[in-house]
């Protein structure tokens, strides 16, 4: 019967990484949030195709232009 009611503990994680995609990528278009494994997410990061977290970063145009001296 202890078999039966099994903790949250026992449960295999799933833990997923939230990232946003800076280019299209498989089914996933430009701006897209998905979640994915650590090890997944940590290579789609590094091959430039997407970042971590939910906000894009900012583009040229949408940063102040610099001032001129």
């Amino acid at each position: 019967m202890a078999e039966q009611t099994k903790k949250a503990e026992d449960a295999p994680k799933t833990d997923k990484v939230l990232i946003t995609f800076t280019k299209p990528w498989s089914r996933y278009s430009r701006g897209d949030i998905a979640g994915f494994s650590a090890e997944e997410a940590e290579r789609l990061v590094k091959g430039k195709v997407a970042v971590k977290g939910t906000k894009l970063p900012a583009t040229k145009a949408d940063q102040e232009p610099e001032p001129k001296a």
